[in-house]
């Protein structure tokens, strides 16, 4: 019976992380981005980047688009008014009601950006803040496989303190490690090497520390 009862929770264990720069870890059941064409896909990634981030300009960023968006959605009533309608008709989800409602007093107006300028910043800031982890794939798990891969957006960081910390934490579930550029949101798959020039591409993982990074 005991065997069993760990079976069923590592089968609902986290398999996906958005992992901050001070190497906090956040489960997530898939990985946010935005997208420069769907600012609804970015304003989903948005709510989750306010609440997760630990920048208050990244949160002053998430609410200015919020406005902007809100504003255009219909100029004669009030942005808040418009928000809260559009996630009520709207038969999938991009914003939340109670989220709307927590940061209404917040918003400013009016603001400068264009939707497209800050749509954009926004989409940068989830990139340079967060490193997307994956047990047992790339980009979508396979059950039973032990390859953790990291995917690195951003640019001119060291994320090996970070890396280092998580590998740690979940060493035992760990086989092989790669460190890769995030294509996705980069367009670059190009492998993250080690000191010695050697690339993070299912490296064997012994508890060993991610001294550095080097970004390809």
């Amino acid at each position: 019976m005991k065997k069993g009862k760990a079976e069923v929770s590592r089968k609902n264990e986290p398999t996906a992380w958005m992992i901050r720069r001070d190497g906090e870890a956040f489960p997530c059941l898939q990985h946010l981005y935005g997208s420069a064409q769907d600012v609804e896909e970015t304003l989903y990634a948005a709510e989750w980047l306010y609440q997760h981030t630990a920048s208050g300009e990244s949160q002053r960023l998430v609410l200015d688009l919020i406005a902007v968006y809100g504003a255009s959605l219909n100029a004669h009533c009030n942005a808040v008014r418009n928000l809260l309608i559009a996630i009520k008709r709207k038969p999938y989800v991009f914003l939340t009601h109670s989220f709307i409602l927590k940061i209404a007093d917040k918003l400013r107006f009016p603001i400068s950006d264009s939707e497209e300028s800050l749509n954009r910043r926004v989409m940068e800031r989830l990139n340079e803040e967060f490193l997307r982890a994956r047990l047992g794939g790339l980009y979508h798990t396979v059950s039973g496989c032990r390859d953790l891969y990291f995917r690195v957006s951003s640019n001119d960081f060291d994320w090996s303190a970070a890396i280092t910390c998580f590998l740690q934490e979940h060493a035992d579930t760990i086989a092989t490690v790669t460190i890769v550029r995030d294509e996705e949101s980069t367009g670059d798959s190009r492998f993250y090497r080690d000191e010695a020039g050697s690339a993070y591409d299912r490296v064997p993982y012994t508890g060993q520390v991610i001294n550095a990074i080097i970004q390809p």
